[in-house]
């Protein structure tokens, strides 16, 4: 994890030396955003209730990437969602191994600042759906939940059609309900961290 953020650094340093001699319309109003990234959600839990510890998950980092896609309707203003594929993430209890595996999705608005040099700034929010794919020893379950997000991040831009793009969005996700039991965590908030590459066209 600290090569790959030094390795954003760098291209983010990179960026900057690049765009300098660099000048170009600033017109967004009807362009697109897509971006590819890598994103980390810190921590997920999960608590089944009283009497189903064998279910829950100890706080565990996930780690994965996914795509996002931003209509700009304005200078100021965007439409986007992103879709978030997590790896699986395994944890060892008596009896065998239990593994859980996540995607999120969120939709919502953006206001964004204008360009200042290569960087331009930005805030949003959102909401959409989870799905949850539960392992315990063998036996699969699932479910779909709602979840909401908001967060900021900036943009660093290379030239008009390519730049680099880093999140922090704070997500909150309901939890499945498998058991009806007292005691179970019915939401899980974290934070999501992003580093990807936007084209904009």
């Amino acid at each position: 994890m600290k090569k790959l953020f030094e390795v954003v650094i760098s291209l983010v340093i990179i960026g900057c030396f690049a765009s300098v001699g660099f000048a170009w319309d600033d017109e967004l109003a009807g362009t697109t955003e897509i971006t590819g990234y890598y994103q980390q959600y810190r921590d997920f839990s999960f608590k089944a209730g009283n009497g189903y510890e064998a279910y829950d998950f100890s706080p565990t980092r996930l780690a994965g990437g996914g795509f996002s896609v931003a209509q700009n309707i304005a200078e100021w203003f965007a439409l986007w969602t992103q879709l978030s594929i997590y790896g699986t993430a395994e944890q060892e209890a008596s009896g065998g191994y239990k593994s859980v595996r996540i995607i999120n999705n969120l939709e919502g608005i953006r206001y964004q600042t204008p360009q200042y040099g290569p960087f331009r700034f930005y805030g949003k929010v959102g909401a959409g759906i989870t799905w949850y794919g539960f392992n315990y020893f063998g036996d699969s379950v699932s479910g779909t939940r709602f979840s909401f997000g908001y967060g900021g991040g900036m943009n660093i831009w290379l030239n008009r059609n390519i730049g680099f793009t880093l999140d922090a969005t704070h997500i909150g996700m309901n939890l499945p309900n498998f058991t009806d039991a007292e005691g179970r965590k019915s939401w899980d908030f974290g934070m999501t961290y992003t580093p990807g590459i936007t084209f904009r066209f």
